[in-house]
């Protein structure tokens, strides 16, 4: 099966680059049930009832789609497959444009068969099949940001969507994200404010290359800029302003393999975080083949290389200086940020009082806890170099030996939770998160550091303004006392 090879070959990779103790430790939370990640699964089965009501859904303003598919020596049985997860969209102002810089004509043999095929299913009031497929045969292979490039040159809808040459769509993938962007844009007009959705991103999954095993569900959180400096979590399906992808430059050469991290990074710098979507449903599927990422770790590490580049790129564009280094797992980065020389003012959470805070940024922790490093300051005033960080929070191992908080989250009810309560020590949780860089909901009084002016005191209790962010790194270890 091919979630079992992709087991095989990840675990193989971790041995080699990070020895014996920490393989068994990894392979025993991959045995565990904390490790949802690599699970087989069964995605949602869209019923004729939904797909025939979206189809005859009326948008107040139908925005149009670019699918933008660079194509190079693509199999050109799974290129078809591509090609009809878009044929099959439920929404329809779409327009898919396939750059190819194959060295013979098979893909285009591909893209006529598939025209000739949906003319009658796509010829309706957004226009005919002619109008809706460009191709682009390229005089030479560019790779694939110089190929994407290409298409995006050709892109005349309002939204480009980035769809990989051998994976699939949902096939209510456009409908569901044109529905999402309707519904923020009218929740603005109610509010009297106007909020233009520039970037969207979906949930996704991994799917074999037989198309009969789906595995790897992704979930992914709301926007989290901090996330993404650790990962690419975004990924796919990532749509964006066409104007946005455009100003930006497109895909820059140079970073291939990690092209749409750098991307992504480039087009949501500017952006609020109102105007990122993301939508909790799977309406991607990744292509697991032998020899790409999503199957083998080790087939392109020239990718993980360019996606630390990007980040770096990206804080420097911010004004913050920064490391970016391999975590124990491929694909993720820690981040190591220039020293932030301030003064910091020391206080245990037990003799906090908010008249005496006489210091910019003061370090609050409970006496029971005692830090794994004494770095634990510099480590935290590091992400201070974010404007917008107001708290920077680590994490805290109870005297079981697990997890006692790695930030906190707000439940269903609006309860504030601790993040990867009951996780070993040892393990990295869901996606590695208990162990990567984050932007949190909340944090444990007995281990905080506040930026002062951040605060709003009253009385004996400071709590953080609205709008300031919190901070999780895990470089900041802490063990309750007895551990």
């Amino acid at each position: 099966m091919s979630s079992n090879r992709n087991y095989i070959k990840r675990g193989l990779s971790f041995y080699k680059r990070n020895g014996l103790i920490s393989s068994v430790k990894k392979a025993m939370e991959k045995l565990s049930d904390s490790d949802r990640a690599g699970q087989d699964y069964e995605p949602p089965f869209v019923d004729d009832t939904t797909i025939i009501a979206q189809k005859n859904h009326v948008f107040e303003h139908p925005y149009k789609f670019s699918i933008l598919v660079p194509v190079y020596e693509t199999d050109p049985e799974l290129l078809a497959g591509t090609l009809r997860s878009v044929g099959e969209q439920t929404y329809g102002n779409w327009e898919l444009i396939i750059a190819d810089g194959s060295r013979d004509e098979s893909r285009r043999e591909v893209v006529r068969a598939f025209m000739e095929d949906y003319t009658l299913v796509c010829r309706d009031h957004f226009g005919a099949i002619s109008e809706k497929v460009v191709y682009v045969r390229l005089p030479e292979n560019k790779g694939i940001a110089g190929n994407t490039n290409e298409a995006l040159y050709h892109a005349h809808g309002d939204y480009v969507g980035l769809l990989d040459h051998d994976d699939l769509l949902e096939i209510t993938a456009l409908f569901d994200i044109m529905f999402a962007i309707e519904e923020k844009e009218n929740e603005g007009r109610l509010a009297e404010s106007i909020t233009k959705v520039s970037a969207v991103y979906t949930d996704e999954d991994k799917v074999s290359e037989d198309g009969g095993q789906y595995f790897d569900l992704h979930e992914k959180p709301d926007f989290d800029p901090v996330l993404l400096l650790t990962n690419n979590y975004i990924c796919h399906f990532f749509v964006a302003d066409t104007n946005i992808a455009k100003s930006v430059g497109g895909f820059r050469p140079g970073y291939d393999g990690a092209q749409d991290h750098d991307f992504i990074l480039r087009c949501t710098e500017g952006l609020a975080r109102e105007q990122i979507l993301h939508i909790p449903k799977v309406l991607y599927h990744w292509r697991s083949t032998a020899d790409s990422t999503a199957e083998n770790p080790d087939a392109k590490l020239y990718a993980y290389e360019a996606g630390k580049r990007a980040v770096e790129d990206h804080l420097k564009r911010q004004g913050i200086n920064a490391k970016v280094t391999d975590s124990p797992d491929l694909g993720f980065f820690r981040i190591g940020y220039e020293r932030y020389h301030r003064p910091v003012m020391r206080v245990a959470t037990e003799d906090l009082n908010p008249a005496m805070l006489d210091s910019e940024f003061v370090m609050v922790l409970s006496s029971s806890l005692m830090p794994l490093n004494n770095e634990y300051i510099a480590d935290m005033m590091g992400c201070m170099r974010h404007p917008n960080v107001g708290a920077v929070t680590g994490k805290i191992i109870g005297r079981d030996k697990k997890v006692e908080s790695a930030g906190f989250d707000i439940d269903a009810d609006g309860n504030m939770v601790p993040m990867y309560a009951g996780l070993s020590r040892h393990f990295s949780g869901y996606m590695h998160r208990a162990n990567l860089d984050r932007l949190v909901k909340g944090y444990s009084n007995d281990c905080v550091l506040f930026r002062r002016s951040a605060l709003s005191t009253s009385g004996d209790w400071v709590r953080l303004k609205d709008g300031y962010d919190i901070y999780y790194t895990p470089k900041a270890i802490f063990t309750r006392r007895g551990v």
